[in-house]
């Protein structure tokens, strides 16, 4: 495979971080399509044409070619975008197969070694003895924080800025209105690893400078 070492107009932006994106962008370079013929030719209305270039660059920016899901829209799946792309860039798709499976294969060993996250307010309730067990955990379910499901696979300023965020609307939304008297003290994010917690984080409330 050759590669472009000094990218035109046509494929400056692209940043490939994997052989098969640096084929497809050789083979853009060699057809001299700009990034807006690329998706008008894939089927994209004109008023979607630039989150659509984004698209494009991010498939072919991205280590897994953007079958993680990384970015969706409502146009093509992860695999149909790949496919369309290839049918525009005139570029036979079965030779590649085995290619894109490899992918599919890494990221699903890849997201399997990703930790787990879960982010908790500490809250004290005021239970009574006819307060049942039932009850409790019903009022407990009120404690978790979500996080969104690519949370693990954010960079560590990312997750801090959705930590931030999730405790300040959980706290806004149920405090002073969690049933049992409950009273928000904290917050704790627990990260686990194969099925073992690996580390804790303690936070503070919205108001604490601690956040």
């Amino acid at each position: 495979m050759s590669h472009i070492a000094n990218p035109s107009k046509y494929t400056r932006r692209y940043h490939p971080r994997h052989s098969l994106a640096q084929y497809i962008i050789n083979q853009i370079e060699s057809l001299e399509l700009r990034p807006q013929d690329i998706v008008k030719q894939m089927g994209y209305p004109l008023k979607h044409t630039i989150p659509a270039y984004d698209r494009l660059r991010h498939v072919l920016s991205s280590k897994f070619l953007g079958l993680d899901g990384s970015y969706m829209d409502k146009h093509f799946t992860a695999d149909g975008f790949l496919a369309k792309l290839f049918a525009v860039l005139e570029i036979p798709y079965q030779p590649f197969a085995e290619d894109i499976a490899q992918i599919k294969y890494d990221l699903a060993n890849y997201s399997n070694t990703l930790p787990r996250y879960s982010l908790r307010a500490e809250v004290d309730f005021t239970f009574t003895s006819a307060d049942n067990w039932m009850s409790r955990g019903a009022a407990s379910r009120f404690a978790q924080v979500h996080l969104p499901s690519s949370f693990a696979k954010l960079d560590d300023a990312a997750r801090k800025s959705v930590i931030q965020d999730s405790i300040c609307e959980h706290y806004q939304q149920y405090e002073g209105s969690l049933p049992y008297d409950g009273i928000i003290k904290g917050y704790r994010l627990t990260i686990e690893q194969n099925n073992h917690v690996v580390d804790h984080a303690e936070y503070g409330l919205p108001k604490s400078s601690s956040i």
